[in-house]
Parts: structure tokens; sequence; C-alpha cells
């Protein structure tokens, strides 16, 4: 054992007093922030500006839609039938230190046709990416931000596919993605015309969507975010006060999260809905793609949904996203279970990876290279755990 126990035995017990002392501050602090939610509940015009003012972009505020902000709307009822899609992808990191400079992604998915007594269609896209343009892109090696980039578009494409191949008639049709809608890119850590690629072709992605008035929403499990929180401690400010706000940090708010805010909704109830903070949505906004959401008790937690406004915008569609996404967490202990099959799909496992290296070594040597090996580091990493063991 290299981790010695006895060595943290005091930090952990440390750990747990900071940790009780953070939920006394977040249960003290929990009933003040829903009081403002239900006092600023029908108080839309003003929150939106609050939002949208620089204070609310540096807060990173979520503005409100037209529902009061404190509303708990129970789901509708499901359709009878009902095509449900969901994608999620893994991915192998390239690892210098390894026989063959490379990473992969595989994206699972599946098509669920609810009420038709039919079995779930699973599949799986892998791909091996290995080109210099590739693994050094610009003249640098991929890092695993740029992998985890693409396996999201890889994500949305797969699921985009798979939708409009089902959508345009009935049963209505739905597709869930695992995370975010945004697409989260590191601008240190991409190459700028990558960047710029990637986003476009997620952008094209959603754009064919809309255009064919198709259903896509994003599931996100135990959020952390406080776009709401901010914005009601904002409110209550007056406007010198709220023009110095720099964060939550040194409020009685620090630490509380919107998932904490919408605990009082009861199972299969969701919260009003909210856009993105602008800082994070200007691009999707200016394309037509804005993102909102609403919190949803999926009969276990708190969960957040998020859907572009052209969806939002239309009671049928984000009744079937409501009601879809209810009826999967019902039976699958408060996930969607068409997410939790995706994943299956798309995991790759370490024996499998090494039977991809096995099948690249060989390969490679049926081409007139040398054996491949591991780095002298890598090596004795192996040979020093093997002692271990």
């Amino acid at each position: 054992m290299t981790l010695e126990l006895n060595k943290v035995a005091a930090q952990v017990e440390e750990m747990g007093r900071v940790l009780a002392e953070r939920w006394r501050r977040h249960n003290k602090a929990l009933p003040a922030a829903q009081a403002l939610l239900h006092l600023y509940a029908h108080d839309q015009e003003e929150l939106c500006r609050i939002a949208a003012s620089e204070a609310g972009q540096r807060l990173r505020c979520a503005s409100p839609s037209d529902e009061p902000l404190d509303a708990a709307l129970a789901a509708p009822a499901m359709p009878a039938q009902a095509t449900l899609i969901a994608a999620d992808g893994s991915q192998i990191y390239p690892d210098r230190h390894g026989p063959v400079f490379y990473y992969a992604i595989n994206v699972g998915s599946i098509v669920f046709r609810h009420g038709s007594g039919q079995a779930p269609t699973a599949s799986t896209d892998p791909h091996l990416f290995y080109t210099e343009d590739k693994v050094y892109p610009g003249g640098d090696p991929v890092s695993s931000d740029l992998v985890n980039v693409e396996r999201s578009v890889a994500e949305m494409r797969t699921l985009t596919e798979l939708i409009l191949a089902e959508s345009g008639g009935e049963p209505p049709c739905l597709g869930l993605a695992d995370g975010s809608l945004l697409l989260w890119i590191e601008r240190a850590a991409l190459p700028t015309d990558r960047q710029t690629d990637l986003f476009a072709a997620y952008l094209a992605c959603l754009g064919r969507l809309r255009a064919e008035r198709s259903a896509v929403a994003g599931f996100v499990s135990r959020p952390h975010s406080a776009e709401v929180v901010a914005l009601l401690w904002l409110r209550h400010l007056d406007e010198e006060d709220r023009r110095q706000a720099a964060s939550l940090s040194d409020t009685p708010f620090r630490g509380l999260t919107d998932r904490a805010l919408f605990r009082f909704l009861q199972p299969g109830e969701r919260s009003a809905l909210f856009a993105r903070g602008a800082a994070v949505n200007e691009r999707y906004r200016t394309e037509g793609h804005r993102i909102w959401f609403f919190y949803l008790n999926t009969g276990t937690d708190i969960a957040r949904v998020e859907i572009p406004e052209w969806l939002a915008s239309r009671p049928e569609a984000l009744g079937l996203v409501h009601a879809a996404v209810v009826d999967q967490c019902l039976f699958n202990n408060g996930y969607p279970y068409i997410l939790t099959r995706a994943d299956e799909q798309a995991v790759i496992q370490g024996e499998e990876r090494e039977t991809l290296e096995a099948m690249l070594a060989r390969a490679m040597i049926r081409n007139g290279l040398d054996l491949p090996e591991l780095s002298r580091k890598a090596q004795q990493k192996q040979v020093a755990r093997w002692r271990r063991r």
C-alpha cells in the first residue's frame, strides 16, 4: 500500500468538520434564497435586465422566462408511443509513453421505441485517429482537452443522424445527450482553426435539428451551477452594490447551488424555464440556438435538463422532453435508462484497449516496422507495479 492511511487520518477528520460546517451554512442560507425566489417570482422584466447587465454577465446569471420563478410544474402524460434516442461517447487518450501515439473515440447509441414492445436497437461507432494532422494539430501533440471536444462533437453528430432518421411523423421522437448542450472549449488548449471547425460542426448539427423541428435535450446529473442563485442575490442588492458585485464567494450564498434552491420540487415536477447566462450563451444565441434549462426532480435527485430555444418555445415539444425524461428516470433509479444503455455501448474496457494495441503492433510488423515498445518510463512503471502485486 502506497497511500498510508494513518498519515491522512487527521486530514480526513478535518475534512469531515469542514463538510459539516459547509452543510450547516448552506442549510442556513437556503431559506433566505428560497424566500427571494418567491419574492421575485413575477419580476421577470427586472430580472432579465439584471441578468443582461455587466454584473449579471460577470456572475453568469440565468435569465427567466415568463413562467413564475417558483413554479413547480407536474409532468404531462407520456405519449403511448415515442421514439427515444441517446448517444454517449468514450475515448482512449493519447499516451506519449505508449507503443503508438494515437487516440480513439467510441460513440455508443440506442434507439428505444417506447410502447412498441420492440427491443431497443443499440450500436457503436468507433474511430481511430493517427494521421499527423490529427495527432499533431498545429504542430503540437494533441491534448486531452481536444479529444474531449472532438468526442462531444462526435456524440452530437451521431445523435443528430439518428434523430433525423426517426423524425418527421408519428410517434414523436426525442434525442437525449449526457451533459450540457453547451460545447465547452478551453481556448488555451485548442488550436484556433481546430476550435473554429469543431464549434461550426456542432452548431451545424443543431441547425439541422432546428430545420426539421426535431427534439433534442441534454441531461445534467447533479449540477453544480448557481445561475439562478446569483440572479436572486443581485436582485436583492441596491444598484451601487450590484455594480460592485464580483462573485458569490463573499456572500451568505457562497457555495449554494441551484440544485439546492429547487429542492422543494416533488418527484416528476420541473421548475420554470431559464436561459443560460449570456457569458456562456452568446454565440449560441447569435446562431439561433440559445440554450434554456429547467430543474427536474427525477425521483431521487434534482437534475438540470437543457433544451435549445427553438424547442423551449414549443409547448408540445417541451412537454415531450419533460414527460420522457421523467418516465426514463422512474425505472432507472433517477437517471435516464437510455443514457445508461448508451454508456454501456460506448465504454472502452482496459482489456479492449490492450487487444487494440496488440492489433496495432501486428499491423505495424506486417508493414515492415519494428515491434513497437513502451517508453522506458512506462516499462519501469509496469515492472515496479508487477513487483508490488
